[in-house]
């Protein structure tokens, strides 16, 4: 019997390690910041949904900055906020068209702004800072509802 060996001579299990390397490093963990960051928007989503829908039912005179306040706590004591580490949320309020709203002339809708910090999933470091792989990045919303308190008249 007649004996043929390999003409590569083992050249694939060589290249085998910087393979590995550049898929998991290159590919892989970006790519998990990337569905990352897509989760994070979502939640931040959520934030300014849940906090504007509480401001649009209050009287807007004396509870939406308690209302905004209380929306957002919640929203930050939930597994969710903690998972994709948001560190700051912030809301900016405005009356359309008067502001501040008077009980002679109520507002006709509330606008909320929402500005929420996210960390990043799994930091990548780089030469650069570069937002959402090795640096928090901030997601801004912004949402306008229909006031239905308008206080008493």
């Amino acid at each position: 019997m007649k004996f043929y060996r390999n003409k590569k001579g083992g050249s694939g299990t060589v290249e085998l390690a910087p393979a590995l390397l550049v898929i998991f490093v290159v590919i892989l963990i970006p790519m998990l910041d990337l569905l990352y960051l897509g989760l994070a928007y979502a939640a931040g989503w959520y934030c300014n949904h849940l906090v504007v829908r509480e401001v649009a039912c209050r009287n807007p005179i004396t509870d939406s900055v308690i209302a905004a306040q209380s929306a957002t706590d919640a929203w930050a004591g939930t597994g969710l906020a903690k998972f994709i580490g948001a560190t700051t949320a912030t809301n900016v309020i405005v009356f359309n068209p008067v502001n501040p709203p008077t009980p002679a002339a109520p507002p006709v809708s509330v606008t909320v702004t929402t500005t929420v910090v996210v960390k990043p999933f799994l930091p990548i470091p780089f030469f650069m800072n570069v937002e959402g792989l090795n640096v928090p990045v901030s997601f801004t919303y912004s949402a306008e509802r229909p006031q239905e308190e308008k206080g008493i008249q």
